[in-house]
C-alpha cells in the first residue's frame, strides 16, 4: 500500500467518493494509486507533460497492481470525457489558473477541483471563481515546515468577497490549530515583499499593505 505525505493525504481526503479523477502533474503517481487503493475514486488518470516523470509513474501503478491509467498532456489538455474531478498538487498557481483560464471547454464536464498550490493563493481564489466554481472547504495542512492550502471547488456560482480571495472563506470560518501560524507567515511574507520592492511599484506596494491590514485584523 502506498503511503503518503501530509500534504497529498490532505488533498486525497478532499476526493469526493466515486469520484473519476485526473490528477494533473502526478510525479510518481503517489495520490493516483492512494485513490484507487483506498477505493475513493472509480477512475483515476495519472497524467504528466514530462515522460520520465511519467515512466515512474507506469512503473509505480505496476508495481502496485493497481488500475490508474497515464496520461502524457500538458494540464488538462487531453482531459477525457468522463472525468468529473480534477486534482491538481504542487503547482504554482499562475500555471494551475493559465491552464484552466485558457481551455475552460476543457472542463464542461468537471464537477469538483480539488487544488493545492504552491503560491498565489489571492489570484487563484480570485480568476477560479470567475470560472463558474466556488469554493466548499478549505484545509491547512504543514509539510516539511510550510503551510499548505488544500482546497475543494465545486462548479455552481456563490459570490467570493475581496477579502475572502486573501485569507480563504472557509479557512476564516473552521480557524483550526494552523490557521494562526497561516495567517502570521503570510504577513511575514507580504512584509519581506514590501522591503525588497522598489517604490516605483507604488500601486502594488499600496495592494500588498491593503492585504497585510486585512490579515492583521483577522489575527486580533
Amino acid at each position: 500500500m502506498i503511503l503518503l505525505n501530509e500534504r497529498l493525504k490532505a488533498v486525497a481526503q478532499l476526493v469526493p467518493k466515486n469520484a473519476k479523477v485526473i490528477d494533473v502533474g502526478c510525479d510518481h503517481a503517489y495520490l493516483s494509486i492512494y485513490l484507487k487503493q483506498h477505493h475513493i475514486a472509480t477512475k483515476v488518470v495519472a497524467s504528466d507533460n514530462k515522460e520520465g516523470p511519467l515512466r515512474e509513474a507506469q512503473k509505480n501503478i505496476k508495481r502496485e497492481k493497481v488500475d490508474v491509467e497515464t496520461l502524457l498532456a500538458d494540464g488538462v489538455s487531453k482531459i477525457p470525457d468522463d472525468i468529473d474531478t480534477v486534482v491538481v498538487s504542487g503547482m504554482g498557481g499562475g500555471n494551475i489558473i493559465g491552464m484552466f483560464k485558457y481551455t475552460p471547454e476543457k472542463l464542461q464536464n468537471v464537477k469538483t477541483l480539488v487544488l493545492s498550490p504552491n503560491n498565489d493563493l489571492i489570484r487563484v481564489r480570485k480568476e477560479i471563481s470567475k470560472l463558474g466554481f466556488y469554493i466548499e472547504d478549505e484545509t491547512l495542512v504543514k509539510y516539511k515546515n510550510i503551510i499548505y492550502v488544500v482546497m475543494k471547488w465545486q462548479r455552481g456560482k456563490r459570490r467570493i468577497r475581496k477579502k475572502e480571495c486573501i485569507y480563504g472563506p472557509i479557512l476564516a470560518k473552521k480557524k483550526g490549530p494552523l490557521f494562526q501560524e497561516y495567517l502570521s507567515s503570510s504577513i511575514k511574507q507580504k512584509e519581506l515583499l514590501l522591503k525588497v520592492l522598489p517604490k516605483k511599484y507604488w500601486l502594488r506596494r499600496i495592494q500588498i499593505q491593503h492585504e497585510i491590514k486585512m490579515l492583521k485584523d483577522i489575527l486580533k
